[in-house]
């Protein structure tokens, strides 16, 4: 299994940490072909053909040696919608762009520090066990297994290096309100192991009822996550199980959900073999209960250029009749 990448903050920057005194510009483009059929009684039926983005990308990227060991990193990544949503009017030309990771930081013996907009440790926290990820069966609440991953506009975030095969992060999110005036109003803590082909990881996540984190005003949020992981070469695995309660400000909760996800690869001929389980159950409210399986066949046709076909199924506790999506996808990195 990768390392843990410095998995996050500056992962993309410091891997090594270099003396760069260019900017790198880089993207992803991945584009699909989906069969889509949504038979839920509790939704408009859906039965077409789509052509969809899976999370294309473009950014620029850098270092500085500052000397003496330590760097200065930056990046700025924007999500490119290439393909327009299903409904729309597909000749309307009306893609747009959207904020991703944007950061400057300084890296040294010490770890990473960066200011600016990331992903929360705890999305990255297991990152590196989803087979599926940026694909038709990658995490969404009508198909999929329903993590909650959370990207945070404005942090003061560190990782450390790696000690003894453990790496810590933290990420503190600041309310900028006058009901919410601290440094760590929202924050984000994670720890990963990572060796001899095993990974493991422990995070948690949590916001005051006064910071939107969760579009729900006075709802306090307490997010535990727990992955497990095994990279054996020919095959991998890859579990994730994670809670989610929010306080409701009234009184009760909002949510009170557990999620399971399953992964494993095995390598067959010139691709691989991918497949998923997960499950999803929340006691705060049923009327998203749902469990299902996904399966994959991915083929690089280079170092930069893939092709893969996906199918995903989930079948709804309370809502009669299930979801699929068959999906066809060319990926390419430069």
């Amino acid at each position: 299994m990768k390392k843990v990448l410095s998995l996050a903050i500056a992962a993309a920057l410091v891997a090594p940490v270099a003396a760069m005194a260019d900017a790198t510009i880089y993207g992803k483009v991945r584009q699909s072909l989906d069969v889509v059929s949504d038979e839920r009684s509790s939704a408009s039926e859906v039965d077409n053909i789509q052509i969809n983005n899976r999370t294309s990308r473009l950014g620029v990227k850098g270092s500085e040696d500052l000397g003496n060991g330590l760097t200065a990193v930056y990046k700025i990544e924007y999500g490119v919608n290439i393909s327009t949503n299903p409904g729309g009017n597909e000749f309307s030309g009306d893609g747009s762009l959207g904020a991703r990771n944007a950061f400057v930081g300084l890296a040294g013996g010490f770890g990473t520090v960066v200011l600016g907009r990331h992903d929360t440790p705890l999305k990255i926290s297991t990152g590196s066990l989803d087979y599926f990820g940026d694909t038709a069966v990658d995490n969404n609440l009508n198909y999929t297994e329903s993590l909650v991953d959370r990207r945070a506009d404005g942090t003061l975030a560190y990782i450390s290096p790696s000690l003894g095969g453990v790496t810590l992060a933290a990420a503190l999110v600041p309310g900028e309100n006058n009901e919410a005036d601290g440094l760590a109003d929202a924050y984000s803590l994670a720890a990963m192991y990572s060796n001899a082909g095993i990974f493991a990881s422990l995070a948690y996540e949590g916001a005051d009822g006064n910071i939107d984190a969760i579009g729900v005003d006075g709802a306090d949020l307490d997010q535990f996550r727990a992955g497990f992981g095994y990279d054996g070469g020919m095959f991998k695995v890859g579990v994730i199980f994670e809670n989610v309660t929010v306080e409701n400000p009234a009184g009760g909760d909002l949510q009170d959900s557990d999620s399971v996800m399953v992964n494993g690869a095995i390598k067959a001929g010139p691709g691989m073999v991918a497949v998923k389980i997960f499950d999803y159950a929340d006691d705060a409210s049923d009327a998203n209960d749902h469990d299902g399986f996904g399966v994959g066949y991915h083929y690089g046709l280079s170092k930069r250029t893939q092709v893969m076909a996906n199918y995903v199924g989930s079948s709804f506790d309370n809502r009669d009749g299930d979801v699929s999506i068959f999906s066809l996808q060319v990926n390419h990195n430069f």
